[in-house]
């Protein structure tokens, strides 16, 4: 699904094009279906094709660049570069948007941490002087998760929260799982993972509630990221994984989406292969051991996404069972 920010550029584009040939108009509506349906580089190549047409104005063509730009965020670094280099904003808001994507490709593609916070508080302050809601809430989301990759991670939770009373206002839900999301993460990176565990656990429920699919994936994605790199809770990793990707299966994302999550379920299956619980515990009793681990799994886990009682989640452990067994009894 197309963000609300996104979307909000989108309408205010659409009358750009509204004095324009059919053909133009067709192959804007023809590129932003791809994009809906995250074929990005059919999208990509519309909005080229488009770009060549004659007769397209100046605002209509920097609107084009903008949304052709976005398609190319997985593409080599300097192609990017070079595409952002040729729009030319010709009014403030147009601004918002080409400042959003630069500090996106600060953030996460050049890790120019210091430059991407000062585009997004850029991003912030224009689109609330413009009253734009959706560009301030996703600049300060963009926002929290610099500073989590910056290490500011109290100050990152404090931007959440504004996202959340900023989303929950405006009736922006859709951004409410992805601040929550985000507070999570930074919470079980400050070393209180029941907190951070319980507010990943509520941006699922939320985008359940809501009908966000992309959003559900998203954060049994994450979830999963936590029990596998910071719990060390393989199998259990493996369940949330193979809940993401089959939402993803199910709705639009990204290719570069669905990609990290194989990525990383290939690499939770490597590593609960390698694992030799013997060697890790030493001489403890193998009864005891397996008790206390299946009984802790079972009292601590009994929300999770698709398990609705002790007996399934007992049936469901799964892969982690089958590695103490492997393990411990060889």
């Amino acid at each position: 699904m197309t963000p609300a920010h996104e979307r909000d550029h989108l309408d205010r584009a659409a009358a750009s094009f509204e004095a324009l040939p059919d053909a133009a108009r067709q192959r804007w509506t023809r590129a932003n279906e791809h994009v809906e349906n995250a074929r990005v580089y059919d999208a990509f190549l519309e909005f080229n094709e488009l770009l060549k047409m004659p007769g397209l104005d100046a605002v209509a063509r920097t609107d084009a660049q903008l949304q052709a730009v976005r398609c190319l965020r997985d593409a080599p670094v300097e192609r990017v570069k070079t595409e952002l280099a040729l729009i030319e904003p010709h009014d403030a808001y147009q601004t918002v948007v080409l400042d959003y994507r630069l500090g996106w490709l600060m953030r996460h593609r050049l890790s120019s941490l210091a430059a991407a916070l000062q585009y997004f508080d850029r991003v912030r302050e224009e689109a609330r002087r413009l009253g734009t809601r959706p560009w301030e809430i996703a600049a300060l989301l963009q926002k929290s998760a610099t500073l989590m990759a910056q290490g500011s991670l109290e100050q990152a939770i404090e931007v959440c929260m504004r996202v959340y009373n900023l989303s929950r206002r405006n009736g922006l839900v859709e951004y409410i799982p992805k601040a929550l999301m985000n507070k999570g993460y930074a919470l079980v990176q400050l070393g209180r993972p029941q907190q951070g565990e319980e507010q990943l656990q509520k941006a699922y429920e939320l985008a359940c509630r809501n009908d966000l699919l992309a959003e559900q994936g998203i954060a049994l994605h994450m979830l999963a990221q936590v029990y596998h790199h910071d719990f060390k809770f393989y199998g259990l990793a493996l369940e949330y994984y193979e809940q993401a990707r089959a939402i993803f299966d199910e709705v639009p994302v990204w290719p570069s989406v669905v990609e990290r999550v194989d990525e990383d379920m290939a690499s939770a299956q490597s590593e609960l292969a390698e694992l030799d619980l013997a060697k890790i515990l030493g001489p403890i009793p193998i009864a005891r051991l397996r008790q206390e681990y299946l009984t802790s799994l079972v009292n601590g886990f009994v929300g999770i996404p698709g398990i609705d009682n002790r007996t399934q989640l007992g049936n469901r452990i799964g892969l982690t069972r089958q590695a103490i067994h492997r393990n411990i009894n060889s």
